[in-house]
């Protein structure tokens, strides 16, 4: 996991957006050439040393306008919507002496002979783990008949986008950093 990579920030109505994209940058000792270009259809392409490194839509890779589409707002998850993918089987069943402690006392274990039930208590032997133990039962997975896939949001379209066709126009580029 490296935390060094290419930050392309633009300043738009008074905010500043950082590219969604992660842009590796080179780590090594060399001097390297970062070229940023802006079309006029409203891509861009990242380059180092003259090589592209990243490429897309404005809009699409940074937050200037609200996004085109948004879930819809009136769309629910039908109550009898399934979203289990496995169940289990109602074929299989516990195998016969499953049912074993995960604990037993300890067979070895002897009373101490200086134990006084009327001061001590009862005694009990200590609990050791159990050899036929073989863990919590658990019924085979099958696929789910009634599971249709992961429910999807519908969309429509968003009321308050506005498609911004000079994105990409910038009269003046206020600030560098290296």
């Amino acid at each position: 996991y490296s935390t060094k990579k290419v930050h392309v920030i633009f300043t738009y109505k008074g905010k500043n957006l950082l590219v969604k994209k992660d842009i590796k940058c080179k780590d090594d000792e060399l001097t390297h050439l970062y070229t940023l270009i802006l079309n006029s259809d409203n891509t861009y392409e990242v380059r180092v040393d003259n090589e592209k490194v990243e490429s897309g839509k404005l809009e699409e890779d940074w937050d200037f306008t609200a996004p085109k589409r948004i879930p819809d707002p009136n769309a629910k998850k039908p109550s009898d919507w399934v979203d289990d993918e496995k169940i289990d089987d109602p074929t299989d069943s516990k195998p016969a002496g499953w049912d074993k402690p995960e604990h037993i006392p300890d067979p070895e274990a002897k009373k101490p002979e200086d134990w006084d039930d009327d001061i001590d208590g009862a005694w009990e032997p200590p609990m050791i783990d159990n050899p036929e133990y073989k863990g919590v039962w658990k019924a085979r997975q099958i696929d789910n008949p009634a599971y249709k896939g992961p429910w999807v949001h519908p969309e429509i379209d968003n009321p308050e986008y506005q498609e911004d066709p000079n994105l990409y126009l910038y009269r003046d580029i206020g600030m560098i950093g290296f």
